[in-house]
């Protein structure tokens, strides 16, 4: 009997052939009623190294499909200006005429912080100030930030996006108290079974639940996302292959 094909990894690929499986899968999920596509930030490691910026996979994403949605999952925020996060967002909210929605996590792989050192310390107060700074920006408030010469300016958000709020989620991957923040900020819940069982899953859902409402928020009016590591083959045995 011959053994089953297996696919290539695609750490070894090179040229457009690397991104095939995710330009297709997100034209398939556009004609078939999937919610969203999303994307993940890595760095430095063959296990998703292909996706080191999720707007530049957004762009591409944007430019193949018409109506699902976008977002990122995650924008490791503490390693970026949350200034160039919130243009680049913007840029895809326009290109796919406002369909782009945001993860943010604040980071756990130290080498991953080669790219800001001195902030994986404060890794996680660095992500809220941040989320504000992105928020403010998105409404089109100004910030104040020096420019070369040491003097403190005023900037905006150029483009402008196409939704006036930002849709967004807080990734939070086993911390009661992350989800404790994810509620408090009323934002949206990325979560998944990576270190959780499901009994635990749902004891932080509850604890998002109850900061949600104790902050004012409804829970129904949010969203609670569960990424799971899944593949699709057409029989049993491929797919376990």
């Amino acid at each position: 009997m011959r053994p089953l094909d297996r696919p290539r990894d695609e750490s070894e690929r090179r040229g457009p052939e690397r991104y095939r499986l995710l330009l297709e899968g997100a034209k398939f999920a556009d004609n078939n009623g999937f919610a969203a596509v999303w994307t993940p930030e890595r760095h430095f490691h063959r296990f998703g190294g292909s996706y080191p910026n999720p707007s530049l996979t957004g762009a591409a994403i944007a430019a193949v499909t018409n109506r699902v949605g976008i977002r990122a999952g995650s924008v490791v925020l503490p390693l970026h200006d949350p200034i160039r996060i919130a243009e680049e967002w913007s840029t895809v909210d326009n290109l796919s005429g406002g369909r782009v929605g945001v993860a943010f996590a604040s980071g756990w792989h130290v080498d991953d912080f080669a790219l800001a050192p001195a902030r994986y310390a404060t890794r996680r107060e660095f992500l809220l100030s941040g989320i504000e700074k992105v928020q403010r920006l998105w409404k089109g408030d100004s910030v104040e930030v020096l420019n070369g010469n040491n003097k403190t300016i005023s900037v905006r958000l150029f483009p402008s996006p196409v939704q006036p709020t930002l849709p967004l989620w807080i990734t939070a991957s086993g911390t009661p108290a992350t989800f404790q923040t994810a509620g408090s900020l009323g934002a949206n819940l990325l979560t998944h079974l990576l270190g959780q069982t499901l009994d635990e899953v749902a004891e932080n859902i509850r604890i998002y639940h109850n900061a949600l409402e104790k902050n004012g928020y409804d829970p129904s009016t949010r969203c609670v996302t569960l990424m799971l590591h899944t593949f699709i083959g057409k029989d049993i045995e491929r797919s376990r292959s």
